[in-house]
């Protein structure tokens, strides 16, 4: 036996319980960090339920006094019809199914029943589907014409789409420099979002559900500065590894999306996320929509195994306000100088050609008075520079970065 023949499909109950329930449920699910709706009927609504504060009243006379409905918060999800297809040579693809059974100690070997057959091949195309679904929960753009990550619009877009459209105050999102030079840059990022955080974010660390959701650039820079503490327990993590990261109690969460970043390029590609994890939503439906089928076959005129799927998915964050973002700025050797009444800055892009289309770059004094406002600056050769006149003491400095997917106010203070 060469090649793997067996037709499998799974339709209806089969598709929830064989196929999509075992991986958007339990520790699957919990992996992502956020939450997770699947077979919620569509249009799916999220929902952020918040006390009513005091609720005591003085018991001085019979009777009610009437209490006022809960305050709740709603946002709809908009679900988008995806497919996801895979084609194997018959080689490979029996070599591979055969290797996921081998290597199973339960298995004999020489009595193959099609159980086992079924299992391997769901294993293999579903996670491929997973990890394509998680990928795009971050990243996806349907405006992107290339074919990656554009089965839906992910996290990053909306936050980026919506504060270009919205009032800067409903958001917290500053940007940063990825400083190599100190060591301790990744740890003053995650202060820096916490310190500055909505008042309402803060509020909700005793509930247990805040977490940081960061690039590995981040997370890496943040385990580096714990490496450098002058203690025995540093020492011994340093030798035997962290199974999890902390800050303040919160937990740092690597989103490792780094095997994308040549194919984001309109959109910032480091990044940092505090929130609530019941604030981010992952919404997957295979029910409501007719047609939703897992269907793996082989295909004698080509010689290939083919897999095919077709469902439902999208996500959504609920309130900007239980949100502080950082975004990393896509330039390097950033220097900037005041001397004899002249502004210069200089810096180096680090994203792919097209990513960025200007940027401008304004100054403001120490009490927030605006200074100058430089002319858009086009990219090029990865390069930018900037000359101006100004008068006063600089105090921070405002990029206005134009990506291919939005516009995107980041404010560094120098």
């Amino acid at each position: 036996m060469a090649k793997i023949e067996s037709i499998k499909q799974y339709e209806g109950n089969v598709l929830d319980t064989i196929f999509f329930r075992p991986m958007l449920t339990g520790d699957n699910a919990e992996k992502l960090g956020i939450r997770v709706l699947y077979n919620v009927p569509a249009p799916t609504t999220l929902h952020f339920w918040r006390g009513n504060g005091d609720v005591l009243q003085k018991y001085t006379t019979r009777g009610w006094s009437g209490g006022s409905p809960s305050e709740k918060f709603q946002k709809q999800i908009d679900l988008t019809k995806v497919k996801a297809e895979m084609a194997y040579s018959a080689e490979d693809y029996f070599s591979t199914v055969y290797e996921l059974i081998a290597a199973r100690p339960d298995v004999n070997l020489d009595d193959l029943s099609g159980t086992e057959l079924e299992a391997a091949e769901t294993d293999i195309f579903r996670a491929s589907i997973a990890e394509s679904i998680r990928a795009n929960m971050w990243y996806g753009n349907t405006e992107r014409s290339e074919g990656v990550l554009n089965a839906f619009d992910g996290v990053i877009k909306k936050i980026m789409y919506d504060f270009a459209k919205s009032s800067p105050k409903e958001f917290h999102i500053e940007g940063y420099f990825k400083n190599t030079e100190s060591p301790k840059w990744g740890e003053n990022l995650l202060k820096e979002l916490w310190d500055n955080a909505p008042c309402e974010l803060q509020s909700l660390r005793s509930e247990g559900q805040l977490a940081y959701f960061v690039t590995t650039d981040v997370y890496n820079a943040y385990e580096e500065c714990l490496d450098n503490v002058a203690l025995e327990s540093a020492y011994l993590a340093k030798q035997n590894g962290r199974d999890r990261l902390y800050f303040r109690g919160i937990p740092v969460i690597d989103v490792q999306l780094n095997g994308y970043n040549k194919v984001v390029g309109d959109m910032p590609t480091s990044f940092a996320i505090l929130t609530d994890r019941r604030n981010l939503t992952l919404a997957v439906n295979t029910s409501d929509y007719p047609g939703t089928e897992v269907r793996m076959w082989y295909n004698p005129d080509e010689m290939e195994n083919r897999q095919r799927a077709i469902f439902m998915a999208g996500c959504d964050y609920l309130l900007p306000e239980l949100m502080s973002v950082g975004f990393g700025l896509p330039i390097s050797d950033a220097k900037w100088k005041v001397e004899d009444g002249m502004f210069s800055f200089q810096a180096a892009f680090t994203m792919d050609e097209g990513a960025v289309r200007q940027i401008e770059v304004s100054t403001y004094g120490a009490d927030g008075e605006y200074l100058l406002d430089s002319e858009p600056m086009e990219i090029s050769d990865g390069r930018v520079s900037i000359e101006m006149e100004m008068e006063g003491e600089m105090d921070a400095i405002e990029f206005n970065i134009s990506y291919t997917a939005s516009g995107l106010r980041l404010v560094r203070c120098s």
